[in-house]
């Protein structure tokens, strides 16, 4: 799962000449957290009240005369369409911000937020879909992966989605699964069988 996937491909921009009113209307009008380079925040900081849509009038005033440029992030931390989406989410978190500019050869086509991110891991495990999902504690050797999976098939199971967390401790693995199927119990004992340890099983 790459950015291209999940960015928008339009992002809203406004000019480093356009006024702090012009863009906190922008961000009230389409409901974002970023437009181009300037953000919520730096509203914030630029005037307070700007985010308030009853602030006085000399605060209106003096939104329409403060321009962008004075304001924006200079320089901000970008990303390309062909990253995988779990390096910028690490990146975001690890500058604490909500939402990068994605740039191909110099020019602006897109911007990934945290909303992005989490709809795409959402989707991703199958959040909006109907079915059974297990968690299973697993061994490390590539076998154990294997034979649990072919389990799956044996009873004939339909898997939508799967994830490894290779941080369970120093001798598992976790391995999520979701999945559709009548002969729960029957897979159930096998798993057991099998030296798997279900942590979890909910139907949804």
């Amino acid at each position: 799962m790459f950015v291209r996937l999940w960015m928008h491909a339009e992002p809203i921009t406004i000019g480093r000449e356009g006024t702090i009113a012009e863009a906190g209307e922008l961000m009230q009008q389409h409901k974002i957290r970023l437009v181009g380079i300037i953000s919520k925040e730096d509203l914030k900081n630029a005037l307070p009240s700007i985010i308030d849509a009853n602030f006085d009038n000399t605060t209106r005033n003096l939104a329409r005369q403060a321009k962008v440029e004075g304001f924006m992030t200079a320089n901000p931390i970008t990303t390309e369409p062909g990253v995988p989406l779990e390096k910028v989410a690490a990146t975001m978190r690890r500058h604490k911000i909500g939402g990068i500019p994605v740039v191909d050869e110099g020019r602006l086509v897109g911007i990934i937020t945290e909303s992005d991110i989490c709809q795409a891991f959402t989707e991703i495990l199958g959040g909006n879909e109907k079915g059974t999902r297990v968690e299973l504690a697993i061994s490390r050797r590539p076998e154990a992966m294997y034979s649990t999976i072919d389990l799956f098939r044996r009873h004939e199971m339909t898997i939508q989605t799967l994830t490894v967390c290779n941080d369970c401790n120093s001798g598992n693995r976790l391995l999520t699964i979701r999945f559709q199927g009548d002969e729960i119990e029957s897979l159930t004992e096998a798993l057991w069988q099998n030296g798997c340890t279900i942590t979890s099983i909910v139907n949804d």
